[in-house]
């Protein structure tokens, strides 16, 4: 996996777009790449984890794919990072979650891409996925 090791998670990555590389463009929408999900869930008390899954069909050569939880008002809450070799084209992860700390709301999932083909280096970003985490009344 030549050049996969430049990419790098921050918590400043998972609000900010991602610089371009190679001539790619970042901000671009890749449907035919893959796609992400969760159910709607109730939060439970204390801290647990909530699953998410991908699906991916990538261009060829090694991948990574970056997930990011946003939740209600924009704030991130959680990332994941799978890769050739190690990670399936689909798979199920979790984030883990603590009632206390987080909101009720409709949570987004934000997944970005990046494929290794040689030199060239291609990023987009998956459709954004949503779900409902609410608090018990």
């Amino acid at each position: 996996m030549v050049g996969l090791g430049l990419l790098t998670l921050t918590p400043a990555a998972s609000t900010a777009a991602p610089t371009a590389a190679a001539g790619a463009d970042p901000a671009v929408t890749h449907p035919e790449w893959g796609a992400t999900s969760a159910k709607n869930a109730k939060l439970r008390r204390g801290c647990h984890g909530y699953a998410y899954s991908y699906t991916l069909t990538p261009p060829d050569g090694d991948w990574a794919l970056e997930t990011f939880l946003v939740g209600p008002g924009g704030k991130a809450v959680g990332s994941g990072y799978f890769v050739t070799g190690k990670d399936t084209l689909s798979g199920t992860s979790s984030w883990r979650l603590c009632r206390h700390g987080i909101k009720g709301g409709v949570y987004t999932i934000k997944a970005k891409l990046s494929v290794q083909n040689g030199a060239d280096l291609v990023e987009g970003w998956l459709p954004p996925s949503t779900f409902t985490l609410r608090k018990p009344r």
